[in-house]
């Protein structure tokens, strides 16, 4: 499972902090705009001659993020639980491309920006424009500058360019594999941001109005059609502060089987449901951000994110888990985050060879540990 985007997260938030941390986010995008060939070519990023640019890039963000996490406004959202894993992160990204493994700190990068996935589309969804600032960095390939649009909350040119690259294919440069990002991101987008089955399953019928789609792509677009067609006349629930054990059975009933251990993989209608489940959560996250409920909150976002992040191809269930064990080692839960964390990086370098964790992940893994095994002492 590997994923583009945390940091946008917070960019996304320039509109609601207030002008105190504005100058912060400017920079912080100013950067991601640098770094945007880079990050969507694994090559460019491991070129030496771009090490200093992507090095310096690096460092300026570490920096910024740290100023950004001190402002009360952010401290006071349900975002914090990005914040405070952003300036790990992003330091441990940087010292880790500097020791020369850029394929892992590419990997890093693009785990961390995927918090921004998971944090920034939880938010009303109003598209930012930043067409003066990406109009001397467009990229040929519809999908790419697709990705980097969503990143940057552009979703209304986002879904434009992803819907181009699905019917487009095979004639443009687009590969069969993109494509099935590209109908999942939109998946996402529809599922949880825009809270609208409807347009979703329009969608999906417009990508299927490509006859030249490879045959078990469209079979699959048929069955998420079935489902976003059998969910239209569905609601997302909301939750008071006052209903916390409401709330609880809401989200364990709808993740029984996940719960325990069952999961669904390529069932339509329960990939829809994780999207609505983790739009309920962050809803209930970003408007009660001291909930007790925080850390159950982020283990059951890393369940439902752990069945559809091999579709988005960005790490999100991995620092929901992390964030977890760092922020409440006391609590209960934070055992099984540990676990579910240690099973997923496992996963992750487990080849053909066997199992190969880097030495930095390994570091990263027994601070955890430690965390956990002082509490229970």
């Amino acid at each position: 499972m590997k994923r583009l985007w945390m940091i946008v997260a917070l960019v996304g938030l320039g509109s609601s902090a207030g002008a105190d941390v504005k100058p912060f986010m400017d920079q912080m995008l100013n950067e991601i705009f640098l770094l945007k060939p880079y990050i969507v070519s694994e090559s460019a990023f491991k070129d030496p001659k771009n090490s200093e640019k992507i090095n310096a890039s690096l460092k300026k963000m570490e920096e910024l993020s740290r100023q950004i996490n001190h402002e009360s406004r952010i401290k006071k959202t349900g975002f914090q639980i990005s914040g405070q894993v952003l300036s790990q992160q992003l330091k441990e990204t940087e010292l880790v491309f500097q020791t020369g493994n850029k394929s892992y700190s590419l990997w890093m990068l693009k785990s961390t920006l995927g918090v921004c996935m998971s944090c920034h589309t939880q938010l009303p969804a109003v598209s930012t424009k930043f067409t003066t600032l990406n109009s001397g960095h467009i990229l040929v390939n519809p999908f790419e500058e697709a990705e980097f649009l969503f990143v940057i909350r552009n979703f209304d040119e986002a879904m434009k360019l992803y819907a181009q690259a699905i019917k487009g294919y095979p004639k443009n440069m687009v590969t069969s594999d993109s494509v099935e990002k590209s109908v999942y991101r939109q998946l996402f987008y529809y599922a949880r941001v825009q809270r609208d089955f409807k347009s979703l399953a329009s969608a999906l019928k417009e990508s299927l109005s490509n006859k030249e789609l490879p045959k078990g792509l469209a079979k699959k677009i048929s069955g998420l059609l079935a489902a976003a067609d059998a969910m239209k006349a569905e609601t997302y629930p909301s939750f008071s502060n006052s209903q916390e054990a409401e709330f609880r059975k809401y989200i364990e009933t709808s993740l029984k089987d996940e719960l325990l251990g069952d999961f669904k993989f390529d069932s339509p209608k329960k990939e829809l449901m994780y999207l609505k489940v983790s739009s309920v959560l962050f809803e209930y996250l970003n408007l009660y951000p001291e909930t007790p409920l925080k850390p159950d909150i982020l283990y059951w976002l890393s369940l439902c994110e752990s069945h559809y992040s091999h579709r988005t191809f960005y790490s999100l269930p991995e620092l929901y888990l992390k964030q977890c064990v760092m922020e409440f080692p006391t609590n209960p839960v934070a055992k099984k985050c540990l676990k579910e964390y240690q099973d997923i990086v496992s996963m992750a370098f487990t080849g053909s060879s066997g199992t190969h964790i880097p030495g930095d992940v390994s570091k990263e893994l027994k601070t955890m540990e430690k965390l956990i095994q002082k509490v229970e002492k």
